[in-house]
């Protein structure tokens, strides 16, 4: 941990097809129901799946280790997807040179990890034969996990499955874009790429949902960047107006990126996540990226992912932190899809009852940060340093200003002072009170200018804290999902990240 991270926690710690209809699985919504306002969902999307070959002996012997790591995130999320790249079958190998096929007692694996659906429509599908499409759907749904892109039919394979999540109708298609896994036709097996079996299953499932997720299986493998016609696919898919474009195949990560569909609403286009659990020896095939998006009635509202270890087992570090605009989710940073339109700024408190003498202050906000109903003052202020055993902890640190003064950030309420950070190495310049905590832009002891960004929320007594943002900020409350409620944000500037920020909701149009 950095000293600067460090005395800000001692501070803050001191004081389908033809088809137009939809399946439904884990719950169901009338069509004509609507879901309540500041209703979200979170889904957490990964890449390839193999439980076979090399992988099969640590699920045979130590199982439970292959998705330890990422257990607590795929249990928190509303609803978690990945490709499964190796077929759930006991029949011999038939087909290609790689054999992936995965006992089909394998799925208790995906089941116990916390995985809802996966994408079964990919080269591998079938190498067993053709009956392996069969095995692989009714090795999950025993587990009732939805095999997504499969079917018994070329209607039944392109038809959507739709998870019903907090008031939220989200259905998601499945796409092998290889060409190369048993197409459905008469009999079972997975969808295969046609642009105009694609379109009209994308139509169908918006028309039927609030949420639409397309899962891509394809791309020419351990290449850089995506090639031009998985590019050009994942830009049809956000032109005819799915919210999340889920990509895996290649082995290797792409950038997640956000671009407008043709209603001008974002799509959050993920080419290629890599692989979340296999075999593959190159390096580049050992990291992937873990996806999470967070949902409401309007589409995607943020996103955030993370690097993931994946060879034989997965292993899990935390979030990427933002780059650019940042919104902070029950204390946890997420990229915005839209530009943050800031709430009504809290009132500012013109004078801080309860100030020690001779404080002087720099920014103060009025709100209620604790949730108890009684209206708060939080103050940024200068006062005559005084010495304390935590600044003696750290002699090379400067706390004081050019001034001969400390810096502070105090809650105070009916005059008197109810919560005081001690001496801050880096004092709040500016700042402003949320419903869920306190947006903070950070500067130095004798410029002003905000060199960094951060979230704070009240528990118990004091503050918590989401890691510190550094670059500008501007710190603002935004209602992300349109709740009532605010949540801290950092206006940061989106030069910085290579996405497109949208201004509009698909309710509005």
């Amino acid at each position: 941990m950095r000293l600067d991270a460090l005395l800000t926690c001692a501070a803050v710690l001191c004081l389908g097809c033809s088809s137009t209809s939809t399946t439904s699985t884990n719950g169901s919504v009338a069509p004509g129901d609507l879901p309540a306002p500041g209703s979200t969902a979170s889904i957490v999307l990964l890449g390839d799946v193999m439980l076979g070959r090399s992988v099969a002996p640590v699920a045979q012997n130590d199982g439970d280790s292959i998705f330890e790591p990422l257990r607590a995130t795929l249990a928190g999320a509303d609803l978690a997807l990945a490709n499964l790249e190796s077929p759930l079958t006991e029949r011999p190998h038939l087909l290609g040179e790689n054999a992936l096929e995965a006992d089909p007692v394998s799925a208790e694996l995906l089941a116990e990890a916390g995985f809802d659906g996966m994408a079964v429509a990919n080269n591998h599908a079938g190498d067993a034969g053709s009956a392996t499409v069969t095995d692989t759907m009714s090795a999950l749904d025993a587990l009732d996990i939805a095999a997504i892109g499969a079917g018994d039919s070329l209607a039944a394979a392109t038809t959507a499955t739709v998870f019903e999540r907090n008031g939220l109708r989200i259905a998601v298609l499945a796409f092998d874009l290889t060409l190369g896994g048993p197409s459905a036709g008469e009999s079972a097996g997975v969808a295969t790429w046609d642009p105009t079996v694609a379109q009209a299953a994308v139509a169908a499932a918006r028309a039927a949902s609030d949420v639409v997720i397309v899962g891509l299986h394809g791309g020419v493998e351990y290449l850089p960047r995506p090639d031009p016609v998985l590019a050009g696919v994942v830009a049809d898919l956000t032109s005819w107006g799915a919210d999340v474009v889920w990509g895996n195949g290649a082995h290797v990560s792409y950038a997640v990126t956000v671009a407008a569909n043709a209603d001008g609403h974002p799509t959050v286009e993920a080419p290629g996540l890599g692989n979340a659990v296999f075999d593959q020896r190159m390096p580049r095939t050992q990291t992937g990226t873990m996806l999470e998006v967070l949902v409401g009635p309007d589409g995607v509202l943020a996103f955030r992912t993370a690097s993931i270890g994946t060879y034989l087992r997965t292993t899990f570090d935390g979030w990427d932190l933002p780059s650019g605009d940042a919104v902070s989710v029950d204390g946890e940073w997420w990229n915005p899809t839209v530009h943050l339109a800031p709430a009504t700024p809290a009132a500012s408190a013109e004078r801080v009852d309860g100030l020690v003498a001779g404080g002087v202050v720099v920014a103060a906000r009025r709100g209620d940060v604790n949730g108890d109903g009684v209206a708060d003052v939080v103050a940024s202020y200068r006062r005559p340093f005084r010495t304390r055993l935590l600044q003696q902890a750290f002699p090379d640190t400067d706390f004081i200003d050019a001034s001969g003064q400390g810096a502070h950030l105090g809650v105070f309420q009916d005059g008197s002072i109810r919560w005081g950070a001690g001496t801050m190495p880096r004092p709040v310049e500016t700042l402003d009170v949320c419903d869920d905590g306190v947006a903070l832009g950070f500067s130095t002891l004798d410029d002003p200018t905000v060199t960094a960004g951060a979230a704070w929320w009240w528990r118990g007594f004091g503050f918590a804290t989401a890691p510190l943002l550094d670059g500008r900020a501007t710190p603002i409350c935004v209602d992300l999902d349109a709740d009532g409620f605010t949540e801290p944000a950092l206006l940061r500037g989106s030069d910085t990240v290579s996405r497109h920020f949208l201004t509009a909701h698909r309710g509005d149009s």
